[in-house]
């Protein structure tokens, strides 16, 4: 007969003394760092894990990026993607897109699953399909996310999971430039906004992630 391993009542408390904080944060990031494929990333490999995982549980047909860090976030995502997904990638600096679809060629990732667009993201998103898409990342500048997270709940389909960069900045109350400002604020109108499930995540510079709810 099996028994029980405590006696009835008892409560265990883990100790989560046994494993320094920054060894594990390390051990983390380098087995996340072990799966990756590509040689060299412009973006922490946990992020890039997520990315993926998110995109899996979405099963994304169709996701879109903002930024396009050489496109380290859309080989990323289209890790976790439906096989036939379709990732529309925006990002205003031409060269950052050139190396994009270098990345995406290399990695053999068809022409027709890309479309990238050398443009102001404020202008283009609001040209996009509303409740096309599964999975929105918000990967360029942090203090843009508040526009970009009203563009994502017109976008996303009901469930999409909303991804932004960067946050770390509304964890110190004694930053108070306009742009860090606007990050605070930012993580503070996600948190208050019942549309939105949402989390923050410790990982590199800070990670909010958001599903639309039904």
């Amino acid at each position: 007969m099996l028994r029980a391993p405590f006696p009835a009542g008892t409560v265990v408390v883990m100790d989560s003394t046994s494993v320094n904080a920054k060894d594990l944060l390390t051990f983390c990031e380098n087995w996340n760092t072990a799966i990756l494929t590509a040689e060299s990333t412009t973006v922490n490999a946990s992020v890039l894990r997520l990315l993926s995982l998110c995109a899996a549980l979405t099963n994304a047909s169709a996701a879109v990026e903002v930024g396009a860090h050489n496109g380290t976030t859309g080989l990323a995502l289209f890790e976790g993607m439906a096989e036939e997904g379709i990732l529309t990638s925006v990002e205003p600096d031409p060269e950052q897109l050139r190396l994009a679809k270098e990345s995406f060629v290399a990695a053999e990732i068809p022409h027709g699953r890309t479309r990238l667009i050398a443009a102001d993201p404020h202008e283009v998103l609001t040209r996009l399909t509303d409740g096309h898409y599964d999975l929105f990342l918000s990967a360029d500048k942090p203090a843009d996310h508040a526009a970009f997270a009203e563009q994502a709940e017109r976008l996303l389909r009901p469930g999409g999971i909303a991804i932004f960069l960067n946050v770390a900045d509304a964890a110190d109350p004694a930053k108070r430039e306009p742009e860090q400002l606007a990050v605070r604020q930012f993580t503070e109108l996600m948190h208050g906004d019942e549309k939105w499930l949402t989390t923050l995540l410790p990982l590199a510079d800070g990670v909010l992630i958001a599903v639309l709810r039904p």
